[in-house]
């Protein structure tokens, strides 16, 4: 009797909290394999010829025939390396221009209608003539995912810098502090939430960008494999290539998640 007493009285064991970052993947993975199994159900219910929509184990074959036939990683390279360069130097110059704008009267009101038009023309009239001026190689598509994913980045910035309390400022003439000083220890951190939300919005215009312009003037990338694909009713690789973009867009968007609970960790712990 004794003994069952002390037993009933010794501490359970505390189930293991599963980690959010376990849980968020579980959740992905299950969210896939329902999205899966209903494109199976449906080829199969309804009897949806291939070049129409081919069942996902089409899909995956296509991918492993183009790896074996050096038709994948070669173009996901390409792509990947174009996203990045044209996301990083969208970043460069969207801030430089965005504190441009926000310092200078004078920048603002010469500059900003014309950025402004710029950004209006819809790029799938102005790739044609990026081919024209710059060929059919990696300049004029560089410049077309430049010209997508400046925008948000200089927004952004020149929302963030606006952001700050004048009060702040203030401070920092009273402390002494030198325009770069200060533009590094206050202005950059101040604006940093702005500029996360631009860097979230700039990586899918790069993917966009860098896609677009594969699909009009490349011979590689994932954009040349949707081309091939169309063209030679080889349906199979055409879902195969927008899957890969897909992967591409969320995997950068992840990315940009990841640095903000990084940089943006001091938010979470106010």
């Amino acid at each position: 009797m004794t003994q069952a007493i002390l037993t009933a009285q010794q501490p359970r064991p505390r189930a293991r909290k599963v980690s959010p970052a376990l849980r968020h993947l579980l959740v992905t993975v299950a969210y896939l394999v329902v999205i899966v199994g209903i494109w199976q159900i449906y080829v199969v219910a309804a009897d949806v010829p291939v070049y129409l929509l081919p069942a996902p184990g089409a899909v995956w074959e296509s991918l492993v025939d183009m790896s074996q036939q050096g038709l994948l990683w070669g173009n996901v390279v390409y792509t990947l390396r174009n996203i990045l360069l044209g996301f990083v130097g969208g970043v460069l110059i969207g801030t430089a221009l965005g504190y441009l704008l926000w310092a200078s009267r004078w920048a603002r009101e010469i500059a900003a209608p014309y950025i402004v038009v710029l950004q209006a023309a819809p790029k799938i009239a102005i790739a044609p003539l990026l081919v024209l001026w710059f060929g059919l190689g990696f300049e004029s598509q560089l410049v077309l995912i430049l010209m997508l994913s400046f925008f948000p980045m200089m927004v952004s910035m020149r929302l963030g810098l606006e952001s700050i309390s004048p009060d702040v400022e203030t401070l920092g003439r009273l402390l002494a502090m030198g325009k770069w000083r200060y533009f590094r220890t206050v202005q950059l951190p101040g604006s940093m939430p702005e500029l996360i939300s631009g860097a979230k919005i700039a990586i899918i215009d790069a993917m966009t960008g860098a896609f677009l312009a594969e699909y009009i003037s490349a011979q590689v990338g994932l954009g040349y494999l949707m081309v091939l694909g169309n063209s030679s009713y080889n349906t199979p690789m055409l879902i195969a290539a927008v899957l890969l973009t897909v992967v591409a867009g969320l995997a950068g968007f992840g990315a940009i998640g990841l640095a903000e609970k990084r940089l943006l960790r001091w938010r979470t712990a106010r």
